[in-house]
């Protein structure tokens, strides 16, 4: 019996159940990338992503050959074009057995169903592993037996999924038929593609390199990620979200290492270890979110009433914070940093993302597609479920009103200028006391700076009347 090993965001070698499994089970194993141009370009991918992708494959194959395991690398437009060319590398090679991990948006899961059935026709065996999160998405439901719809209830019974479950480097089980779906589901070349136009080059694609950058920031950094993570001048965030994107790094992994590190009080409550935990149980939330409520995955709002919410439609508002030329400091500099980058830290990216939808009154889906053209890692579930905590419209159960003042934002979080001038060097000259407000500066006409598109309170005052008032005629439609 020969076994395939379907490879998709999960392109690592260690901590990989399909991986483990297949080569536990089977005399020979080979494993299949699929480049999907058309698909790429459908969901908006950052080049900087793409071309970190592309380093890690080529990686990967060599990697996967030390294992003694050939890794083919397909050209498929998109995933309607993956059936086929599935089938038809595994009639090539003489396949028995495919095995994969799930993943859990909407296309991806209808196209897992028609390749499961396409080979199930022909006798081959395709088995599901769920390496993707710590928690499988269909293992936790309420006291009713629905869905959480708030992360807090959720974290709880996480938490005790994974002190009743905790990763071990062979935690693989046999390979399940499919997920418990709640919803109804509707050229071949071993190069690799040569129109990126990003760069990554920044960021080690190498697995022993990943696994190091990982290790130093458990060692060195993690005790302090409780006072250091949301102040972007200071190297205080781990850095592995990129890889957690591609799936070059497991999440049971990372547990596992601080877990080893730290003991089984790290899941206790206490210490920057357990909140960088915290960390990978919204990542695992939003997965789960996703998979409940596909509708998420359709442009719609979790909370679907605000579906019909009248956004703005200003074009040039959007060029202004997309650029950096808001005229908010802060602001300007998260979003050149991004555009320059393709990282941002995740307090400025809470930062851009209320004000652009609650200063600018501008569509979330829009501030979603731009980050995804842009970051690095750019993942759809956590992307679209930070935009929609933004806007007020997802499962976060805060208000309308909680609304980030950006000034006061800078100044907290970057107190002595040093990330905003960075990006900003055109305020260079402003005394700290103004540096985030630089408009009341007795100086700042002679700034070559814009001023703010929008002012403060009265953009708040705008908001806050805008949301009433569709909440009062929602209200009364009923």
């Amino acid at each position: 019996m020969t076994a395939l090993v379907w490879l998709r965001s999960d392109l690592r070698t260690v901590w990989h159940s399909p991986l483990a499994y297949a080569t536990d089970n089977h005399k020979q194993v080979s494993a299949v990338f699929f480049v999907t141009p058309l698909q790429w370009q459908h969901y908006g991918l950052a080049p900087i992503k793409l071309d970190l992708l592309m380093r890690r494959l080529l990686a990967l194959k060599t990697e996967l050959s030390e294992k003694g395991v050939q890794l083919n690398l397909i050209e498929a437009d998109d995933f309607d074009a993956i059936p086929a060319a599935l089938k038809r590398l595994c009639t090539e090679q003489g396949i028995t057995h495919v095995y994969c991990n799930a993943e859990y948006e909407l296309d991806e899961r209808r196209r897992d169903q028609e390749v499961k059935e396409l080979l199930g026709a022909q006798q081959i065996k395709m088995g599901f592993f769920h390496d993707t999160c710590l928690v499988r998405p269909d293992h936790l439901l309420n006291k009713q037996g629905l869905p959480y719809k708030v992360f807090t209830p959720y974290f709880h019974q996480w938490l005790e999924n994974v002190r009743g479950n905790l990763p071990t480097p062979q935690q693989w089980h046999a390979p399940s038929d499919s997920l418990n779906f709640s919803h109804s589901l509707t050229t071949d070349s071993n190069s690799l593609p040569c129109w990126l136009d990003g760069s990554s080059k920044d960021w080690p694609c190498d697995e022993g390199d990943i696994l190091n950058q990982v290790q130093s920031f458990l060692t060195d950094k993690v005790n302090d990620y409780w006072e250091q993570r949301d102040f972007p001048a200071q190297s205080g965030t781990s850095g592995v979200s990129p890889y957690l994107s591609i799936g070059a790094v497991a999440p049971a992994q990372l547990a596992h290492e601080m877990l080893v590190q730290y003991g089984p009080e790290l899941l206790e409550g206490q210490g920057g270890a357990f909140v960088w935990l915290r960390e990978l149980a919204w990542r695992d939330f939003y997965r789960y979110v996703m998979f409940h409520f596909p509708h998420v995955c359709r442009y719609h709002c979790f909370n679907d009433k605000y579906d019909s919410f009248a956004w703005h439609n200003d074009k040039s508002l959007f060029d202004a914070w997309s650029q950096g030329q808001t005229g908010y400091p802060i602001v300007d500099a998260a979003m050149r940093c991004l555009n320059a980058t393709g990282w941002m830290h995740n307090r400025l990216r809470m930062i851009v993302a209320s004000f652009l939808c609650k200063h600018l009154l501008l569509p979330w889906r829009w501030g979603e597609d731009y980050f995804m053209s842009k970051l690095i890692d750019g993942d759809f579930a956590s992307n679209n479920g930070g935009w929609q905590w933004s806007a007020s419209v997802g499962t976060d159960a805060a208000p309308y009103f909680r609304i980030f003042n950006p000034a006061a934002q800078g100044q907290r979080y970057d107190p002595d200028g040093e990330f905003l001038l960075q990006w900003v060097p055109e305020l260079k000259k402003v005394p700290l006391k103004y540096l985030h407000e630089p408009q009341k500066w007795p100086g700042a006409s002679g700034l070559d700076y814009p001023r703010p598109v929008v002012e403060h309170k009265q953009a708040v005052a705008n908001t806050k009347e805008r949301f009433s008032q569709f909440l009062d005629s929602v209200k009364s439609s009923k």
